[in-house]
């Protein structure tokens, strides 16, 4: 090829970009948005649904099952897409909320966390200005109070502050 040929080659290819938005136009994308092409992105967010904790991705897989029906139906581009944004922000706003109660609701307190609502028996007087000691479970504690507690005292853990215990009247 001789260097006038190769440059005509060259001017005549279309770049990188150009291709790039070809694909991207309107038309090329009504052929891509089928609802084949739904029904995998459904099962991709699935899939990395099982990967990951907080329901982000399952919450977006109404919207991919509402375009994959418009799809089906034979609706273009656009309304599968109005149909992706309507369904992933019913996904979003009523079903992920009650996935994360049902999720939620059922963990367990860990931690110092689990303190919180225990009850302990103070080792050493607490006064409001100086903090005790409270033995809970089988540790022992820095605890403070409003209220002044004498060592033998049955109290109960209100809150927890860093490494001391914040402890009232045991019921």
């Amino acid at each position: 090829m001789n260097p006038q040929e190769l440059e005509t080659a060259q001017t005549s290819a279309p770049t990188f970009w150009e291709d790039f938005f070809s694909f991207l136009s309107a038309e090329s994308l009504q052929d891509l948005m089928s609802w084949e092409f739904w029904l995998v992105v459904t099962i991709v967010l699935l899939a990395g649904e099982i990967l990951t904790s907080g329901f982000l991705l399952g919450a977006l897989t109404p919207g991919t099952l509402l375009a994959a029906i418009c799809a089906g139906l034979g609706f273009n581009m656009y309304v599968q897409l109005t149909a992706f944004v309507v369904g992933t922000l019913a996904g979003l706003i009523y079903l992920r909320p009650i996935f994360m109660r049902k999720v939620m609701g059922k963990s367990v307190p860990s931690n110092v966390g689990a303190l919180v609502g225990a009850t302990g028996e103070v080792t050493e007087d607490i006064s409001g200005d100086a903090p005790g000691r409270v033995r809970v479970v089988s540790e022992e504690w820095r605890a403070r109070s409003y209220t002044e507690f004498a060592t033998g005292t049955r109290v109960q853990v209100l809150s927890v502050e860093g490494n001391t215990l914040i402890v009232g009247p045991a019921e």
